[in-house]
């Protein structure tokens, strides 16, 4: 890339971060890709035994500065519209205010092209935008509308994995015979088990409070659960009443694998707050049985952990290995266990440091509690890495696209048509960059027949994106 003259070139990009874009790089594309940084600041892509090479612009430190500040212009391409992913007719440039007269160019090396992706990249993934912030929500949550992505209207897009994609385009020019990894569209269901049952799993006490709540306040409660609530709660000593209306994990399971998915169900197994904490005791008998069912039809279980564990690295450890105690006790055989954060409360980078100390494999909280879309700017599974202490960490990130309630909350059955519209177009999303579609959808949402129908409708959507295009049938 040639620098405007007088100027100084880029800072060096930290070799760690290097190393870990590299290994982002390879996961995504092809084994033997190497990046360095060039003399010049400019990154470079290149292959062993070859002489092409793919060069990028590298403006690292204007992602290290205030995020508050940082432009975003807009990629309208009139004569380039062939780098564009699928679906897309602009992109937005998020650190850049204006775009080239041309994004990409050939030469005699190869290709070089005049946006920072890679530094993209890792300043959405690594979420350096959130680290230090104090803007938080009452929850202590960084908001939505905070974010970069809400101001600049791009959060409902995969910003990360539509630049990649242009890269993608632009090796497959270099390297016309390069054998990328296959990449296909998917669907992740998860459920968070706050109250996994309405009238079971409680005292009397607060049975009697229940049910006057449902009978006075809560009007759209079941009527005929709430007149048989004693029976229920008396049946619920050894396994959940299936006549509970929160109860809905055998037709979670049933739909689910009607659709050949296996989803994941969280589970509370501490509490750190009397008021926001799980109303169950997860060793009870009938979560032990739930657990075991669970398992047994070939669904995983992982923590949910209480309130303030996001910030308590000993409070988070003790409820992963609660988890594995109450899992033994079920006949659960699982060699490693994912998690997802109650309230998804989180933290950068301290929460993701807990999880690891605390032994879990994978983390799914990193979506925004009231809005959905792409926090980390992708729909693929990615390795976290500490934008803090500058290293890769061995977690898994998954990021949650959308969790029900920020679409369905307070839905009526006549509305029911623009919830599912909406899902379906981050399920498209999802499926243009080839992408995975990671929903959460609590048990207690399931209650109605409106809810199940926007459930299945996003089931029976999934299966039609599924199908490779050569099979589809022209509608």
């Amino acid at each position: 890339m040639t620098q405007t003259a007088g100027a100084l070139p880029p800072a060096p990009v930290p070799p760690a971060v290097i190393e870990w874009l590299q290994g982002l790089l390879r996961e995504r594309f092809h084994n033997d890709l190497l990046l360095t940084q060039a003399d010049n600041g400019s990154w470079r892509l290149s292959l062993p035994e070859s002489e092409t090479c793919v060069r990028l612009r590298c403006d690292f430190d204007i992602f290290q500065s205030d995020p508050r500040q940082l432009p975003c212009g807009h990629w309208l391409p009139q004569e380039e519209t062939h780098w564009l992913p699928e679906g897309c007719v602009g992109l937005p440039t998020p650190g850049a205010a204006h775009s080239p007269q041309r994004m990409v160019e050939h030469d005699d090396d190869g290709y070089l092209l005049h946006y920072d992706l890679l530094s993209l990249a890792y300043w959405m993934l690594s979420r350096r935008e959130e680290a230090g912030r104090k803007d938080l929500d009452p929850h202590g949550r960084f908001p939505a509308e905070a974010s970069h992505a809400f101001r600049h209207g791009y959060l409902e897009r995969p910003i990360v994995d539509e630049w990649l994609e242009v890269l993608r385009k632009a090796m497959l020019a270099a390297w016309p015979r390069l054998a990328m990894h296959p990449q296909q569209y998917s669907i992740r269901l998860s459920h968070d088990v706050d109250t996994p049952a309405r009238y079971g799993l409680m005292g009397g006490g607060r049975l009697i409070r229940n049910m006057l709540v449902d009978m006075l306040r809560e009007h759209s409660r079941d009527r005929r659960a709430l007149m048989k609530a004693p029976w229920i709660w008396s049946a619920s000593a050894q396994r959940l009443d299936p006549r509970d209306p929160f109860n809905t994990f055998e037709w979670i399971m049933d739909r689910s694998e009607e659709a050949g998915l296996h989803n994941a169900f969280y589970f509370i197994c501490g509490r750190t707050d009397a008021k926001r904490d799980g109303d169950y005791p997860p060793g009870h008998p009938a979560i032990i049985e739930l657990m075991r069912r669970i398992h047994a039809r070939g669904h995983e279980i992982g923590l949910h952990p209480s309130y303030n564990t996001y910030l308590d690295p000993t409070a988070l450890a003790a409820e992963a290995e609660n988890l594995r105690r109450y899992c033994e006790q079920a006949g659960v055989q699982q060699s490693e266990f994912g998690v997802r954060m109650h309230y998804l409360r989180w933290q950068t980078p301290d929460t993701p440091r807990a999880q690891v100390a605390a032994g879990l494999v994978y983390d799914t909280t990193l979506g925004y509690a009231k809005h959905p879309g792409f926090r980390c700017g992708t729909c693929h599974e990615f390795q976290a890495f500490d934008p803090l202490k500058g290293e890769a960490m061995p977690l898994r990130l998954r990021p949650l696209i959308v969790m029900e309630s920020t679409i369905i909350q307070g839905l009526r059955a006549k509305d029911s048509g623009a919830a599912e519209a909406r899902m379906m177009r981050l399920m498209q999303a999802c499926r243009r960059v080839r992408g995975c579609f990671t929903l959460l959808w609590h048990n207690t949402m399931l209650e109605h027949p409106h809810q199940r129908r926007v459930y299945e409708r996003v089931l029976s959507h999934h299966r039609e994106l599924a199908v490779p295009p050569t099979q589809r049938v022209p509608s």
